[in-house]
């Protein structure tokens, strides 16, 4: 698959990918022998990558099984999103002016997932994934503090399965896409506290939504 020896980088990205996208399915244990050989590498980088990511709550793993991609559980995202509720909306205020082309940019995204979304399958399903990590990371790309940032992008990572599993299981988009032309315009006009109050809403009610197309936790015997 990689042209080159890829980077640690790169090689932590195709894996996060294929954990968001399905094709490492949660519960399923991950065959390492299978997975470096579709790669094009060798099993202690990629053992090194996945180490990684267990670290960071993006795989676990069992005593002499290896590794596995986690099930899904809604209130794990439930909890994901709690959070961003409060760390988002703190971002955005510590991001104001966004540049114009920042604006820009932001409109052309929307444009185009809203474009996609229009698609049935996999097109659609891709577009409402595109709204969440790439779009925040555009808002919050002026956010002065850095380490706010980076933790938002990583719960955004981990909640990124659960949003793709939602799109998948009939998660409609169309509201979620208009809410999101109302925050675009509040960005433009540079209305500063009423973008970040409309955006925790937004977070709430969508997360909500996109909750009752999750699996639910099971029930303790």
């Amino acid at each position: 698959m990689f042209q080159r020896k890829p980077l640690r980088e790169d090689l932590h990205k195709e894996i996060l990918a294929r954990i968001s996208d399905g094709r490492l399915p949660p519960g399923q244990r991950i065959n390492e022998s299978r997975l470096s050989s579709t790669l094009g590498i060798s099993r202690t980088p990629l053992r090194e990558t996945m180490l990684g990511l267990e670290a960071l709550g993006f795989l676990g793993s069992h005593m002499g099984r290896g590794f596995l991609v986690p099930p899904l559980n809604v209130q794990e995202f439930a909890e994901i999103q709690y959070v961003l509720t409060d760390l988002k909306p703190l971002a955005l205020s510590l991001s104001f002016p966004l540049p114009p082309g920042r604006i820009m940019e932001l409109h052309n995204k929307l444009g185009r997932a809203r474009l996609r979304a229009k698609t049935p399958g996999p097109e659609r399903i891709d577009a409402v994934i595109d709204m969440i990590h790439p779009y925040s990371r555009l808002m919050l790309g002026s956010c002065s503090n850095s380490l706010l940032a980076a933790d938002i992008a990583r719960l955004d990572g981990l909640a990124r399965r659960y949003w793709h599993e939602a799109a998948v299981m009939g998660f409609d988009p169309t509201d979620y896409f208009l809410s999101h032309d109302e925050l675009y315009e509040l960005l433009r006009k540079d209305h500063r506290e009423d973008a970040v109050h409309y955006w925790r809403g937004h977070i709430e009610r969508f997360s909500a939504e996109a909750s009752r197309h999750l699996p639910n936790p099971p029930l303790n015997d």
